[in-house]
């Protein structure tokens, strides 16, 4: 009978042949000069056409133009309004997804492999045949003020995009903030602008995940000829951005009367993917805040009872990353939560992790990297984030080789490089 009071030992081979499995196999080819990558793994038929590009907002020339150019792409199209769009995409039970962050911009559709003839013809006019009338430029406008407006009154939500602003610099592309008044410039103009340097063939991958069949391909070819979808004008000039990791400790806080809570943001400008040291950190990181069982949540959660929910993350760009811990707290808790957010940082750079934590530890990391795997989508964003970044096609075995020789040394060393008070950057949201 199983002992249901010891810990089962993690076989590591099992979770390496799965991730080799998982990651590893796909195929490759270059349709019409773009590169194409082929997840062929699904079981319903349902597949998953997601289109990326450089196209983030280091990418525009003037602040929300990168965001607002992908909104706008489901508005109206030459043959196309945005309530026809919605319609047709509906009636074949299908659905379009947008993301833009600051180095990278998507497109995805996801429909029934039946439909696909359908659907990719809907896909293909929002890409190549996207135009932006003022009048519906207009109505985008007043829609996202009022959104941007009613943020502005979040403490969460002004913490945020401040602390970018203070650890990267106000003319730094990571750390361009929003106001209404850039809402205000935005022209049809910029947005042409932006989507002809940016949103073409010659910037563009494929990645193709579900039930693939040679007719999948045979749409794609027919549907991406690259001499029918505009190309640049000019040559897309890729930013070189230089970041500087020797910040000093800066103090900084943000009066917003009238609120019960502070928002509180601790952190500072760190590394990616590329950085040796990435993985390993990843590990301090969920020990300090990365997961419900971290001691911040022990501690500020559990033990003081001044939060609902207290985190940490490193977040990596593809020029740099940064590192931050977040909590909103009652206004009177405020300088206590951040006096013990310093305390444990200190116990992380003053005292060996004991061996049942970092090994808990461990596994939690193990089993998020293969929950995270659980679907052909999934595993389909993990291949994306191996294209964007460069990353080698083993990146994720290597990712459970660090995490396994990870020792105590290492989260002592790491925390005492990375964390020291004096490079860190604290702001505080909320009522003096």
């Amino acid at each position: 009978m199983i002992n249901r009071t010891i810990e089962p030992e993690v076989d590591f081979s099992l979770i390496n042949d799965f991730l080799s499995d998982k990651i590893i196999e796909h195929e490759y080819k270059t349709i019409n000069g773009i590169p194409c990558y082929f997840l062929d793994r699904g079981e319903q038929d349902l597949v998953k056409i997601e289109l990326t590009f450089d196209a983030g907002s280091i990418y525009q020339k003037k602040p929300f133009v990168a965001y607002s150019t992908f909104q706008m792409l489901t508005e109206v199209t030459c043959t196309m309004t945005s309530s026809q769009i919605s319609e047709r995409l509906d009636f074949y039970g299908a659905f379009i997804e947008k993301e833009v962050d600051r180095d990278f911009a998507s497109v995805s559709l996801y429909t029934l492999t039946k439909h696909l003839k359908y659907t990719l013809l809907i896909l293909n006019e929002i890409l190549t045949k996207p135009i932006f009338p003022e009048s519906d430029l207009s109505i985008y406008k007043e829609k996202q003020k009022s959104i941007l407006e009613v943020n502005k009154k979040q403490v969460s939500f002004l913490a945020r995009t401040n602390f970018l602003e203070i650890i990267f610099g106000k003319q730094h592309p990571y750390g361009v903030k929003i106001d209404s008044e850039d809402i205000d410039k935005l022209s049809s103009e910029d947005l042409t602008r932006f989507y002809t340097d940016n949103i073409n063939a010659d910037n563009c991958s494929i990645i193709v995940s579900g039930k693939i069949n040679n007719e999948v391909i045979k749409l794609i070819e027919e549907n991406f000829q690259t001499s029918e979808w505009r190309k640049s004008n000019r040559t897309l000039q890729k930013k070189v951005i230089e970041i500087d990791l020797q910040s000093k400790f800066s103090e900084h806080f943000i009066e917003q009367p009238n609120v019960v809570q502070s928002a509180i943001r601790i952190g500072r400008v760190l590394f990616n993917y590329n950085n040796p040291d990435y993985n390993k950190f990843q590990i301090l990181n969920t020990v300090l805040g990365g997961y419900f069982g971290s001691r911040l949540m022990k501690n500020i959660r559990e033990d003081k009872g001044f939060t609902y929910g207290i985190g940490s993350a490193i977040l990596p760009l593809k020029h740099s990353g940064y590192f931050f811990i977040t909590t909103e707290v009652g206004k009177e808790y405020t300088n206590d939560t951040i006096n013990e957010i310093y305390r444990e940082i200190e116990n992380l750079q003053s005292n060996y992790i004991k061996d049942d934590e970092l090994n808990l530890v461990k596994n939690y990391k193990f089993g998020e990297l293969m929950r995270s795997l659980d679907g052909t989508f999934a595993i389909s964003d993990y291949l994306k984030k191996t294209i964007q970044h460069k990353l080698p096609i083993n990146y994720y075995k290597n990712v459970l080789d660090d995490i396994y020789n990870t020792s105590k040394e290492d989260i002592l060393l790491l925390a005492q490089k990375y964390l020291k008070k004096e490079l860190l950057t604290q702001l505080v949201v909320g009522q003096n």
